[in-house]
């Protein structure tokens, strides 16, 4: 027997949690907006759960054709929210720790889903995932523990993703694992063995509400102009590399000529040559490294890969993305930067991460400099080349 009192009351706490994660801006991430659009998007859709769950909890089982439709369309529709919940999921931990989604995985997803919904509009004429008796009592199917084994596939492959991030030396210490897993699967599994009782959108709202919180903290680790990650985020890395020892691939890049930027075409266009520098480096490395600001205009990579070729490798392809970006940006400077890298090995006691690295910065800036007049920058106009420090 359901416990109507009991469904409508957590479902306003659920209901009341978005709320508040709405009014207050908890979902507007730093520098991340294709992450907080996914995050407003799965808030909407627990408050859309919260609304619907006490309804076909109160239709369920009242007489008339009125009632019958109501717990066919609001469990449908409960259901229906499933594809958005786990697919959100696991795209946002993607994007967040990857920033990117393979197409493999994209294309997987769609596919799931598309699965999901067609097998929900087949149980619209004939039933498989759930039925409605001739009390207009709702009872489940077969096909209802497909929509739970997904989500609990997606949430499993999560959680993966985040381990085999620590694995490969991600620093990801406010990244919500299984304190956003936690609530989820305790509402699914009491709620799906104990009829009667809603848990499951109350324990998605809390979630939530511990993502929101946990990534909010995190983005103390976050440059805010250009999304990389900051000074905090590289002394927590070296720490932690202290601790785990073994070996690190990195590079430092430093821009040449930055402070022509500044100077000729004000602070504004040089923040613009940050950002650009910042999302060529990101979509060098992708999911396989970690870019970081680390003072003005210097930025450190940390590779997954741990080989010299992979350092030669990454400092080619940033070379050439940045002629790339000078060919097409159009702006009237041309782009360029000192790059030195190697692997690390932070079991020697005499290895100094910061200044090693700095060295090896600076030696490919002196090589830069024998051929590049130190008060010069090429600054691109029309059919010429105007000259300046």
């Amino acid at each position: 027997m359901i416990d109507i009192t009991s469904v409508f009351a957590s479902n306003i706490v659920g209901f009341m949690l978005m709320v508040g994660l709405l009014l207050s801006k908890g979902w507007r991430l730093q520098t991340k907006n294709s992450e907080s659009g996914i995050l407003l998007i799965m808030i909407f859709a627990v408050m859309v759960g919260c609304v619907f769950d006490p309804i076909a909890s109160f239709l369920d089982g009242q007489p008339g054709s009125l009632a019958r439709m109501g717990v066919y369309v609001s469990n449908t529709i409960l259901f229906f929210l499933n594809i958005i919940i786990g697919p959100g999921y696991i795209t946002l931990i993607e994007r967040h720790i990857n920033e990117t989604q393979s197409d493999f995985n994209r294309g997987l997803i769609n596919i799931v889903c598309v699965i999901e919904l067609l097998v929900l509009i087949i149980n619209i004429f004939y039933p498989v995932v759930f039925g409605v008796n001739e009390n207009n009592s709702y009872y489940r199917l077969g096909l209802y523990w497909l929509y739970i084994g997904v989500e609990l596939f997606f949430l499993g492959y999560g959680l993966v993703v985040y381990i085999f991030a620590r694995i490969r030396g991600r620093f990801l210490k406010f990244f919500p694992a299984w304190q956003f897993l936690v609530p989820i699967v305790v509402g699914m599994i009491v709620q799906s063995l104990v009829y009667g009782i809603s848990l499951i959108w109350p324990c998605v709202g809390v979630a939530f509400c511990e993502i929101a919180i946990c990534l909010q903290n995190e983005s103390i680790y976050l440059d805010k102009l250009t999304g990389a990650y900051n000074r905090f985020y590289l002394d927590e890395f070296i720490n932690m590399a202290r601790r785990r020892g073994g070996e690190y691939a990195a590079l430092m890049l430093d821009m040449n000529g930055f402070k022509k930027i500044n100077d000729n075409f004000s602070h504004s266009e040089g923040d613009n040559a940050l950002i650009a520098v910042a999302n060529i480096l990101r979509g060098v490395t992708g999911n396989k490294g970690v870019v970081i600001r680390f003072a003005g205009d210097e930025f450190i990579i940390v590779l997954d890969m741990v080989s010299q070729e992979a350092v030669t490798a990454c400092k080619y392809k940033i070379s050439e993305a940045i002629d790339h970006y000078n060919d097409i940006s159009g702006k009237p400077y041309k782009l360029s930067a000192a790059i030195g890298g190697t692997v690390f090995d932070f079991d020697d006691d005499k290895a100094n991460f910061m200044s090693d690295i700095d060295k090896l910065m600076y030696k490919d800036k002196s090589e830069y400099y024998k051929t590049h007049d130190r008060r010069k920058t090429g600054i691109t106009g029309d059919n010429n080349v105007r000259e300046a420090d």
